[in-house]
């Protein structure tokens, strides 16, 4: 059967599936950039709080943030600790410094919890000795591109406005081998999507040029206020979704390479019962995310930040709080309940248990705060349904699918 691999193990539940024991921090160790992305939502949103933030984050911070993270260990429940290494970009932090870091977060947690450290880079400033680095401290490495040369350099520029591309394929090809020889434990590839480009052809440039085992694409982060939200760049997205679910079907779905994270998104609770519980109930956990920025503030996902003001400027602070007390806040409250709570319009849909109402930032407006569908919910539903039609053709029963998706909400 053609597409016969678009089922693959999606009947197994993944050990690495998001559970609530699970505490995720952002850490931004830098508060600058060496590029000028326009789309940045951490310099463009309309948040500026890093410019009232030290650059490099100092080593007493660090020590605060390990003390915020045992208290919550502590205080019970936690497994399982992600750190990941953020900015701006987090490698214009001194090699040395980095280390320290690093060092500093192993030695305190590793005999308390699992804990994974990941870092996110334009892959720019990435150098052999970055790459021992990461081998040494066991960091997974994401690597932004947004496709080929011509894609990559009408955003990801400099401050001159020059385009990264070479630079950034310097990078991730040093990262790369190394993943590939057993030094790293993983790299992979993070693309913006962007809604004038074909899905298809950037897809089959990570895994045909770039040699890419993992690959995940991320909607552009827009509310029902943006302006930029209009009918046929949505759609734009939804048509980049589905070019890239037909070239990783082309190349093998989930038997071949190049894996694609929002496309396991669907297809796994699509197939699997818990899978599906934890897509519909769980899909984005508040509770579990902070962002600490370099001086120690504490604010919900970085994300959420820029949407609108009383997500910023919070005055929490790893020096002077706990975990608890901000799962306890009205800010954090607000966002598990959007979680708990599917907007209105989204109770009769029969994605709901995918889409579980969308990401919080794709919900928002300053009319009705979270409870509006996401901004893509046009594109989502198209892609949703292609996926299933591509499912069932390869041979699953529908009426699972059918059973699967009513039950997880109730």
């Amino acid at each position: 059967m053609k597409n016969s691999n678009l089922l693959g193990k999606c009947g197994t539940a993944p050990s690495s599936a998001i559970k609530p024991d699970i505490l995720s921090i952002v850490l931004k160790v830098t508060e600058r950039c060496n590029l000028a992305c326009p789309y940045c939502y951490f310099f463009f949103s309309g948040d500026e709080t890093y410019k009232q933030h030290p650059p490099f984050i100092p080593k007493g911070t660090v020590g605060e943030v390990i003390r915020f993270i045992r208290q919550a260990i502590e205080a019970g429940g936690v497994r399982q600790v992600r750190i990941g290494l953020h900015g701006g970009e987090p490698l214009l932090l001194k090699i040395s410094k980095f280390a320290e870091l690093c060092e500093a977060f192993r030695s305190a947690l590793d005999p308390l919890c699992e804990l994974m450290l990941i870092v996110q880079t334009n892959g720019v400033l990435v150098t052999r000795e970055w790459v021992e680095l990461f081998s040494r401290f066991k960091i997974r490495v994401g690597v932004s591109i947004d496709g080929n040369e011509a894609v990559h350099n009408i955003f990801r520029i400099t401050k001159k406005g020059a385009g990264t591309y070479a630079e950034t394929r310097r990078g991730w090809n040093l990262l790369n081998q190394s993943m590939a020889d057993g030094e790293l434990p993983s790299a992979n590839i993070l693309c913006v999507i962007s809604p004038q480009q074909s899905g298809a052809a950037i897809y089959k440039h990570f895994i045909q040029e770039l040699k890419a085992s993992g690959v995940n694409f991320l909607l552009p982060d827009m509310t029902h206020d943006s302006p930029e939200a209009t009918e046929r760049y949505i759609e734009g997205c939804g048509d980049f979704m589905i070019d890239v679910f037909k070239a990783w079907s082309e190349y093998g779905g989930r038997k071949g390479f190049g894996t694609v994270r929002f496309i396991d998104e669907v297809i796994g609770p699509l197939m699997n019962d818990e899978l599906c519980r934890r897509s519909a109930l769980s899909k984005f956990e508040p509770l579990g995310q902070f962002v600490i920025s370099s001086n120690g503030e504490v604010s919900p996902d970085d994300v959420i930040r820029g949407i609108a003001p009383r997500f910023r400027g919070l005055n929490y602070n790893v020096a002077s709080h706990q975990c608890q007390e901000l799962q306890e806040s009205s800010v954090w409250q607000e966002l598990e309940n959007a979680r708990r709570s599917l907007p209105s319009a989204c109770r009769e849909c029969v994605w709901k248990s995918i889409c579980g109402g969308g990401a919080y930032q794709h919900r928002y407006s300053e009319e009705n705060g979270f409870d509006n569908p996401s901004v893509y919910c046009s594109a989502l539903k198209r892609f949703y349904g292609h996926v299933t039609k591509q499912v069932v053709a390869a041979g699953y029963p529908i009426e699972e699918i059918e059973r699967r998706l009513e039950l997880a909400w109730n």
